[in-house]
């Protein structure tokens, strides 16, 4: 049965590129025969919004049929291990096991549904502010992140073709592996963006060109490049304007929590996870965007203004005055479309590896307040 192997696959995983080998729809054509898949992508963007992940999905447990097939499909030296599979596509294009009409058809339907589900959030957050946008990139790489994690036996019992089914992922992601070991260039990208000094480089075994990694640290990986891929806009068709709408309200609201009077700047409230961003850039460490996001979101929240911010970053190695301003002014909501962003929450800095202590609270702003309250 054509693409059977796939489609248990893409119906977890509806990110894969390799679902265009299969589907060619138009959204909105289908998204007026399947109004549930809207229903489906906008609780995904609100739960977003709420800082939560959506998890009642479309989700089929059926094993990965390739693994112990024997069946011949395509005259390949791969025999379903895929370890250097080119996914051509052509052992799954004529795929020869016999199996149910009718379970191949709903099966069909399902990751057809889940594919349009995905496209349709990712349009969604694309038309809302940048701070929704990076929530759900957050939450969206953690649920697959965790998928993955519960396929290869890491939290509960491991499915026979769990490891095939990362080394697919891991495939269609451009991960090159050797064994379990990730490229150089890979790694690099996807460390960058990793604080927490096990990912550095100098730390590292490397082997004809190689970085020695687990299987659960190429997941940590991929999280990283679906955090990149889920960030990034797509183009937005009109017939999701009503969604848009109705979400665009529900982030104002959610905004609108954090928009209490702080008085004048004390920066002796700021907390742990701020003071050590600070900190770091005044001894002219290389701090990655997401903790300057957050410093200065969270700066702008309490009352500095650009100038002040810009001044702090002066001793950046990377300094540049005119992409610096253009970078806070925007945040500021004095360019673009004229709204300050929030900072991200305690759950998106711990995500993003920014959180340094456990202050039990839920947002850096709610920590710097009950400090000023304190003082006062």
């Amino acid at each position: 049965m054509k693409y059977l192997p796939l489609l248990p696959l893409l119906t977890r995983y509806p990110f894969l590129k390799l679902s265009s080998k299969i589907f060619s729809f138009d959204v909105a054509e289908e998204l007026e025969k399947s109004p549930h898949a809207i229903e489906v992508a906008k609780k995904i963007v609100s739960h977003a919004i709420d800082g939560k992940i959506y998890k009642d999905r479309y989700i089929e447990e059926a094993d990965f049929f390739c693994v112990g097939c024997n069946e011949p499909c395509y005259d390949c030296p791969e025999k379903g291990s895929f370890v250097s599979c080119d996914l051509c596509m052509k052992c799954f294009e004529n795929c020869s096991y016999e199996y149910p009409e009718n379970i191949y058809r709903e099966w069909y339907k399902k990751a057809e549904l889940s594919l349009l589900s995905y496209i349709t959030s990712r349009m969604i957050v694309s038309a809302l502010d940048d701070w929704v946008r990076m929530r759900y990139a957050v939450n969206e790489s953690n649920y697959y992140a965790e998928l993955m994690r519960n396929d290869i036996g890491l939290g509960r019992p491991k499915r026979r073709d769990g490891d095939v089914i990362l080394r697919l992922i891991a495939l269609d992601m451009g991960v090159k592996l050797k064994g379990w070991n990730v490229h150089v260039s890979t790694y690099v990208k996807a460390s960058s963006r990793i604080r927490d000094e096990r990912w550095r480089l100098v730390n590292r075994k490397l082997k004809d060109g190689f970085v020695e990694t687990t299987k659960a640290e190429v997941i940590r990986i991929i999280e990283e490049m679906l955090r990149a891929k889920f960030f990034e806009k797509v183009p937005v068709i009109p017939s999701i304007q009503p969604a848009v709408k109705e979400l665009s309200r529900k982030a104002a609201r959610e905004a609108k929590k954090f928009n209490f009077d702080l008085g004048e700047v004390d920066l002796k409230c700021l907390p742990p996870c701020m003071k050590e961003i600070l900190s770091e850039l005044q001894r002219g460490m290389n701090v990655p965007h997401t903790a300057r996001f957050a410093l200065t979101s969270f700066l702008l929240n309490i009352g500095m203004d650009t100038e002040g911010i810009i001044a702090l970053f002066k001793s950046a190695p990377d300094f540049d005055e005119e992409k610096t301003r253009y970078q806070v002014e925007h945040i500021a909501g004095e360019r673009g479309k004229g709204s300050e962003y929030t900072s991200p929450s305690c759950d998106t800095m711990r995500t993003y590896q920014n959180c340094v202590w456990d202050c039990r609270v839920s947002h850096p702003l709610i920590y710097y307040k009950k400090c000023k309250s304190k003082r006062k």
